[in-house]
């Protein structure tokens, strides 16, 4: 009897001690760390041109809820960058009793596929050590047919400890040491073959002070709204220096993004609530009305500046609300209406002519035989804001546009369910998914790329414009539209599945390639449409964790567009559109 009561006993301790292995992560939301990296390089001989195993800057110390898989206990999918590979292992509470973990890294033309296989320690007073390998994988190499013999590979240790901390559901500190060698072919051109060249490196990576942020996570909240203030301080002194310089003309006025950027800055800058009478604003705007201007991307941001100087201030809350079923009308004076007419008139030249205007309208940075959707996308906004000033933009123009938007559509992955929640279904019990499975469909920067995360934001945003546009005219074709909404919702459908904030999604990976311009158009594609959570993650919150973890001291991101971007995103100010939904 005492043995069957022992076994009994056993049998309820071992779940519950699982359970309590569990992350406890606000909803929606997630732990910020303080993270401490750096990394060492000692070169072999003719080894300095050996390429780093990763791209772009490396990621703050954040932890996301809707990272983790299905039990709470790590961070689903695999690891996409070996300075990362560190924090994969020790936020792993799947080991917090001591066992093994075998993590998947990418390789995705940086380094071939590798083995990760790591040992920790039983816990003794809250702390656990932990080691592991890293080896190259070559089982995996020969059932990837894209690794290519030249790409680079990694061998290493990791090694480091960690506090554990149960009563919060949490690991409350980490630190360790990853020490790898790259050994890559390197192509002499003299003796027309490869040679074996090597480097190693050595990354030593900290976590500790992890603090909990949330949507209804007060501190972090103030943390937000002082993100936007060293922002836009920090827009307002380049403002002022853009304002006072000496710009000389460009030899090529359609690739001239300088009056875009100062447009973006100011756009940034009037919608985290700074008043069109404020000394800066007044001097960058006069400048701006001074600018020759006719590249696609500067005249829609232009047009989108002056457009906020005369936004009602309550628009947002009452469409919201509902008390509001169409935007407020913008009341110009006579200058700067004509102004944006002039940049509307301007921005409706800059086609693809290779296609007939009447049945599809595309832009590039001027008239011409090519196009972009990026282009094509600001393009929309411009003429968006310039008919919310008054600007007529016929039906035939948001017609032609729309098709377009739907023509570059393409499916890409299997069908899915649909899993997103409208902004006015928050708090709600459960969660509401608004229909069954869709076809995801995405959009490339042209019709040969790679869908891609910024580019699928752009088209949500292009077609919910053209089709709020046609709304707002009563002109709209009933089956086009309908067409635009489900091409949107398939849209969302795409975004659902690799919704991310650290990075650009690509198909197979999250890169660092157009970040902040990606952060601003997945605002952009959700605000317009109302959406709140992707697949259930808040994309907000998440985004702006990323942002003020990587803020600046002096409260910028990258160059003055980027920062301008991570503000709007923080301030989530897109226009007012009308959907179908």
């Amino acid at each position: 009897m005492p043995c069957r009561l022992a076994a009994c006993l056993l049998a309820i301790a071992a779940p519950l001690a699982a359970q309590a292995a569990r992350w406890q992560l606000p909803e929606r939301g997630g732990l910020l760390y303080t993270r401490a990296l750096t990394v060492e390089s000692k070169v072999a001989p003719d080894g300095q041109h050996a390429p780093d195993p990763w791209l772009g800057e490396a990621q703050p110390g954040t932890l996301f809820a809707g990272e983790l898989d299905g039990a709470g206990l790590r961070r689903a999918g695999d690891v996409p960058d070996p300075r990362e590979l560190l924090a994969h292992v020790a936020l792993d509470l799947g080991a917090a009793r001591g066992g093994k973990v075998q993590p998947v890294m990418r390789s995705f033309g940086r380094h071939q596929p590798v083995r990760i296989e790591v040992e920790f320690d039983a816990p003794a007073a809250g702390e656990q050590a932990f080691r592991g390998t890293i080896a190259f994988d070559a089982k995996a190499a020969r059932g990837v047919g894209a690794v290519a013999p030249h790409e680079p590979r990694l061998d290493g240790t990791l090694r480091g400890r960690r506090t554990l901390d149960p009563a919060n559901g949490r690991v409350a500190a980490f630190d360790g040491t990853v020490e790898l060698a790259l050994d890559y072919p390197a192509w002499v051109e003299g003796d027309r073959k490869h040679v074996q060249r090597s480097r190693t490196l050595k990354l030593t990576d900290a976590w500790k002070a992890p603090t909990a942020a949330g949507p209804d996570d007060p501190a972090f909240q103030e943390r937000i709204r002082a993100a936007i203030r060293a922002s836009a301080e920090h827009l307002r002194q380049k403002i002022g220096e853009r304002a006072d310089s000496t710009v000389e003309p460009a030899a090529d006025p359609y690739h001239d993004i300088r009056p875009g950027e100062l447009a973006i800055m100011l756009l940034a800058l009037r919608r985290s609530g700074v008043e069109p009478r404020d000394e800066v604003l007044t001097r960058g705007f006069a400048r701006l009305r001074q600018c020759r201007i006719e590249g696609t991307y500067s005249l829609a941001v232009a047009i989108l500046a002056v457009e906020s100087l005369y936004t009602p201030t309550s628009e947002w809350a009452e469409l919201r609300a509902g008390r509001l079923k169409t935007p407020m009308a913008r009341q110009l004076p006579a200058a700067d209406l004509a102004l944006i007419k002039e940049w509307s008139d301007a921005l409706l030249d800059n086609i693809d002519s290779t296609v007939d205007r009447a049945y599809v309208r595309r832009w590039h940075y001027g008239p011409g035989v090519e196009w972009d959707n990026s282009n094509s996308q600001y393009a929309c906004l411009g003429l968006y804001g310039a008919q919310l000033c008054g600007v007529e933009v016929t039906s035939a123009v948001w017609t032609a546009a729309l098709q377009h938007w739907l023509q570059e559509a393409r499916n890409d992955g299997g069908a899915e369910p649909f899993d997103v929640t409208w902004h006015k279904d928050l708090g709600k019990p459960g969660r509401t998914k608004a229909g069954a499975k869709l076809q995801p469909r995405g959009w490339s920067y042209r019709h040969d790329g790679d869908v891609t995360g910024s580019m699928t934001t752009a088209g949500i945003a292009g077609l919910t414009l053209c089709a709020s546009a046609l709304r707002l005219q009563k002109k709209g074709n009933p089956r086009l539209l309908a067409d635009a909404d489900a091409a949107v919702r398939a849209g969302f459908a795409w975004l659902q599945q690799r919704v991310s904030v650290r990075g650009n999604p690509f198909p197979r990976d999250v890169r660092p390639d157009w970040h902040l311009y990606y952060l601003y158009g997945l605002e952009r594609a959700c605000e317009l449409n109302h959406v709140a959570l992707l697949g259930g993650r808040d994309w907000y919150i998440e985004g702006a964790m990323h942002l003020v973890a990587t803020q600046r001291p002096d409260g910028a991101w990258g160059n003055w567009s980027d920062t301008a971007f991570g503000l709007l995103f923080l301030m989530k100010t897109a226009l007012p559109a009308i959907t179908g939904r």
